[in-house]
C-alpha cells in the first residue's frame, strides 16, 4: 500500500521529510515561499509544487486535479505560519484577529475537503494557551465536527532525538481513533544552564534501556570538518568515519557535504568571538566589546555536550541567539544548523545564506515528524506507546 500525504505551508519541506522518512510519499507541497519552494522541488522532484498564497487555492479544484477522492489521501500535514501567536511578538502587538493568526482555519477548510485519514498542523507552542485557550479549542472542535478524533499537545525536540530543544504545538486528528503521541525516546536536563548533561542522561537511562541520552551538539556536528569564518568546504567528501550513531544516521544515504558554507564575520564580530569560550556570550565579554542591548545568548558560543537551543531563520547573525561553534570562531554553518534540526545530509538546500537560514529555521525538525509520522501509521495506543 502506496501512503501519500500533501505538505500545506509547506517551506523547504521539514515535515514531508519525516513522513517520507516514515514511508509516506508526497504528492503536492503548498507554499507562497518561491525560493522555499525551489529547495523542496530539488529534494522532491516527483511532487508536485504550488508557489501560491494558500488563500488563493481552492481546495475542491484541487484534490480533482490530484484524482483524489475524499478519504482517498492518507495525510494533510502542514504549519500555518505562526508569527501573530510567538511570544517573540510583544504582548501588545498580538491579536487574535491578526492576519497571520487566521491561517489555521484555511487549513482546515482543505482538511474538510479532502477528509484525509490523518491530520497533523504543527505551531508555536503558545497557540495551546493563546487567547486563553479560544485558538485551540476552534480547532479541536472543528476537526471535532468534521468527524475527526484529536489530540493536542507541545513537544520538545531534544525528547525525540533531535540535538535541539525547540518545542512546538501539534494537532493530532484521525478518523479511526483517537491518535496518541509518540513516547519520548531520549531524555536528560534541557536547561541551558545545565553544566553536566551528558552524566545526568546516562544516568537516567540506566534505568530504562529503551531511553537514550539526549544528543548533544558534539554528536551531531563534531565530525564535520573546521571552517574559518567565510569560508566554504569545497572537498565534498567525509574527512572521516562518522563518530556517533546520530551522525551516521545523518550521513546514511549521503556521499558527500554539501551546505558546509561559513558566513563572514564584520571585525567587530571577529573580536567578540575570539575572546568567547565555549558556552559564554554577551554577558562575558568586557564592557567596551559588549553589545549595549542584546538577547539572553546572544553572541553565545554553543556547548558540545548539550543540544542546540532553538536554531530560529536567524541563526547567521551573532547578536540573534547561541549560534557561535563551540570552539571555532564562526557561526555556524548551513550544514550544521541542518545537522541540528536533523535534516539528513543528502538533502540539499538551494538560495542565498539567509535563504537557506530561513528553510531551516522555519521548518518542523524531520526526525521529529518521523516520529509522528511512524505513531500515527502504527494506531499506537497511549498505554502502549509507540
Amino acid at each position: 500500500m502506496t501512503y501519500k500525504l500533501i505538505d500545506l505551508f509547506a517551506g523547504a519541506g521539514g515535515l514531508t521529510t519525516g513522513f517520507h522518512l516514515a514511508g509516506l510519499e508526497s504528492l503536492c507541497a503548498i507554499d507562497i515561499d518561491k525560493k522555499a519552494l525551489v529547495t523542496y522541488k530539488l529534494n522532491y522532484p516527483n511532487t508536485q509544487v504550488v508557489n501560491q498564497d494558500i488563500r488563493k487555492v481552492n481546495p475542491s479544484e484541487l484534490r480533482l486535479l490530484l484524482g483524489l477522492q475524499r478519504e482517498e489521501l492518507t495525510a494533510l500535514i502542514g504549519g500555518p505560519p505562526c508569527q501573530g501567536f510567538s511570544r517573540n511578538i510583544p504582548a501588545g502587538d498580538r491579536s487574535l484577529n491578526d492576519p497571520r493568526n487566521q491561517l489555521y482555519k484555511t487549513f482546515l477548510e482543505f482538511v474538510q475537503e479532502f477528509r484525509p485519514l490523518y491530520v497533523v498542523m504543527e505551531n508555536v507552542s503558545e497557540i495551546l494557551k493563546a487567547y486563553d485557550g479560544v485558538v485551540k479549542n476552534e480547532i479541536t472542535e472543528q476537526l471535532e465536527s468534521f468527524g475527526y478524533k484529536v489530540a493536542s499537545s507541545a513537544l520538545n525536540a531534544a525528547h525525540y532525538g533531535i540535538p535541539q530543544t525547540r518545542t512546538r504545538a501539534f494537532f493530532l486528528a484521525s478518523l479511526d481513533k483517537l491518535p496518541h503521541f509518540p513516547k519520548p525516546t531520549h531524555c536528560g536536563n534541557t536547561k541551558s544552564d545545565y553544566r553536566d548533561a551528558k552524566s545526568c542522561n546516562h544516568q537516567i537511562a540506566l534505568f530504562d534501556p529503551s531511553i537514550s541520552s539526549i544528543v548533544t551538539v558534539r554528536d551531531a556536528i563534531g565530525d564535520l570538518p573546521p571552517l574559518d569564518a567565510g569560508q566554504e568546504y569545497g572537498d565534498e567528501g567525509y574527512p572521516s568515519a562518522p563518530q556517533t550513531i546520530y551522525q551516521a544516521i545523518m550521513r546514511s544515504e549521503s556521499t558527500k557535504i554539501v551546505n558546509h558554507i561559513a558566513r563572514a564575520l564584520t571585525p567587530i564580530q571577529t573580536t567578540r568571538v575570539r575572546l568567547l569560550k565555549e558556552g559564554q556570550d554577551a554577558r562575558d565579554l568586557p564592557p567596551e566589546l559588549a553589545p549595549k542591548k542584546h538577547y539572553s545568548g546572544a553572541y553565545g558560543r554553543l556547548y558540545w555536550d548539550k543540544p542546540a537551543k532553538t536554531i530560529t531563520r536567524w541563526m547567521f547573525h551573532p547578536g540573534s541567539g547561541r549560534f557561535f561553534h563551540p570552539t571555532q570562531n564562526r557561526t555556524i554553518t548551513i550544514r550544521e544548523a541542518a545537522r541540528l534540526h536533523s535534516y539528513p545530509d543528502n538533502f540539499h538546500f538551494l538560495g542565498t545564506y539567509t535563504d537557506m537560514a530561513s528553510q531551516i529555521g522555519e521548518s518542523v525538525p524531520p526526525l521529529l515528524a518521523k516520529a509522528l509520522a511512524t505513531c500515527l501509521l502504527r494506531g499506537c495506543h497511549q498505554k502502549e506507546g509507540c
